[in-house]
């Protein structure tokens, strides 16, 4: 495995129209197997207190699995040729979700990857949030750490 450094930027729309933002930026690491990219990293966040998270990165196919582990646990697939629910657990809070991903662009250059996700998440055949979901990660040199 190979340390990275990680930042993540989802952009939210409401459906009445007010934006808010999620922030993270921290370090994790990268692995590749059969094919995949794998990154993996503790995430802190509003709500979230060191929760293991794992992406995992299909190119070939543009699917991505965004996958927590407890006590948020969930499991969220983007893919822009099919529709998949997931439950979002918050603490005693339990959440339906349909992602509808629109679109799923990944671009790397010298050790710099930015995959960008556009979709919308509907709970109960409603709309409650259109989403655009930046994920950046660089590979750490040894100099770096």
């Amino acid at each position: 495995m190979e340390k990275v450094a990680i930042k993540l930027l989802n952009k939210q729309v409401l459906p009445d129209g007010r934006k808010d933002e999620i922030n993270f930026q921290g370090h994790g690491y990268y692995n590749k197997r059969n094919g995949k990219h794998y990154l993996i990293y503790k995430e802190k966040n509003e709500g979230l207190k060191d929760v293991k998270t794992i992406l995992r990165i299909d190119k070939t196919s543009h699917r991505i699995l965004l996958k927590r582990s407890e006590p948020n646990e969930m499991k969220q697939v983007f893919d822009v040729d099919k529709n998949y629910n997931f439950q979002y657990n918050l603490n005693e809070y339990k959440l339906r979700f349909l992602i509808d991903t629109k679109n799923i662009e990944i671009r790397s250059n010298k050790g710099n990857t930015l995959i960008v996700i556009e979709y919308i998440l509907s709970h109960k055949g409603q709309v409650f949030t259109t989403n655009k979901l930046n994920i950046e990660y660089n590979f750490i040199k040894e100099e770096q750490q």
